[in-house]
């Protein structure tokens, strides 16, 4: 079917991406960003936007932004240099917690409450990197420094030193969540995907209200092109995340390589609606438009993703698709013609 042969020479455009790759920023020479998440030592989590300020110390002027509801914050354009954050909560000790721009991209800070605080070990600025999820798990104090240094040891690009880090700290504490999700992801830049999927099924054991977990346990079945399975865990990630944009698209993808298209373009469609800049599932919809012989469609779909470029530059690998895509739509109305 000539469908089909539009796609061969395109089969790699629509580039797989990852839940790990979507949560890198570019950065400028000059202006960075820097974020984290407020974790609270109680259960419940916030009730309403924490405020968190970014502290220059040859400066007047702070930078201030505001949690969501699970304690996630970010600054951005941030120059480079030494700062402080700070977070001032009723009924928890105040947090004063140095950070290097652009040498801490990302921070966990534990809240604790005032009255505990003095009978509990603290870093510097009165708080702990700890597990981010687990808030009432006991992560013994070893634990907690082999998961610091292991994030700094992923900071500075030394991956083996960052497994051996994390795997003390989950033998240490066996539930830890944090740690088994840290180590599955560092097994994976290995290509130890065996190893990362048992860590995932644990972390996703102890949080089984966390997606992440599954969302890159389904991406490691994709690259085992075990799609049935993929499809599957993917599903059960949405029914967890149903707000994720990278979880449609990994299950899309996985829809795609079993050739169930009207499912796959539910899943694109929804991933790119949760999502606007997500490109790759604007692609994938082309490809699936084509798969089924809706030409139109994938030419519409295909306009709107070339106008999209920044600048309207020029991108011949999707300019040589568009143009086999209005080959096949002028031979397909040709066709129809003639039967009349």
């Amino acid at each position: 079917m000539f469908f089909n042969r539009i796609l061969v020479p395109f089969t790699f455009i629509a580039l797989p991406c990852s839940s790990v790759g979507l949560a890198q920023r570019s950065e400028s020479a000059s202006a960075f960003a820097t974020g984290g998440q407020i974790v609270l030592s109680v259960k419940g989590g916030l009730k309403e936007p924490l405020l968190v300020l970014l502290d220059h110390s040859d400066s007047k002027k702070d930078q201030r932004t505001f949690t969501d509801l699970r304690g996630d914050f970010e600054f951005r354009n941030v120059p480079q240099g030494s700062y402080y954050i700070r977070v001032r909560l009723k009924g928890f000790e105040n947090v004063n917690y140095p950070v290097d721009v652009p040498g801490t991209p990302y921070v966990f800070i534990f809240l604790h409450g005032s009255t505990v605080s003095a009978l509990r070990p603290h870093a510097v600025g009165g708080n702990q990197i700890v597990d981010i999820r687990q808030l009432t798990a006991n992560i013994p104090k070893q634990a907690l420094k082999e998961y610091e240094k292991a994030v700094r040891e992923i900071k500075d690009h030394n991956t083996q030193r960052a497994i051996e880090r994390l795997e003390n700290a989950t033998k240490l504490a066996p539930d830890f969540y944090n740690a088994h999700l840290g180590l599955a992801q560092e097994y994976r830049k290995t290509d130890r995907l065996d190893a990362a999927e048992q860590e995932l099924a644990r972390a996703f054991d102890l949080n089984p209200r966390e997606g992440t977990p599954l969302i890159q346990l389904g991406e490691i079945y994709l690259e085992k092109n075990n799609f049935k399975r993929a499809a599957e865990v993917l599903s059960q990630a949405i029914r967890v995340e149903p707000g994720s944009a990278i979880a449609h698209y990994a299950l899309g993808r996985a829809q795609y390589s079993l050739s169930e298209y009207a499912e796959a373009e539910q899943a694109f469609t929804r991933a790119a609606l949760l999502d606007k800049d997500f490109e790759a599932s604007e692609l994938m919809l082309v490809h699936v438009y084509v798969r089924q012989g809706k030409l139109s469609a994938a030419l519409s779909r295909m306009d709107a993703l070339l106008h999209k470029n920044p600048g309207n530059r020029p991108n011949p690998a999707l300019e040589k698709f568009r143009s086999e895509i209005v080959v096949a739509l002028v031979n397909l109305k040709q066709g129809a013609e003639k039967q009349k």
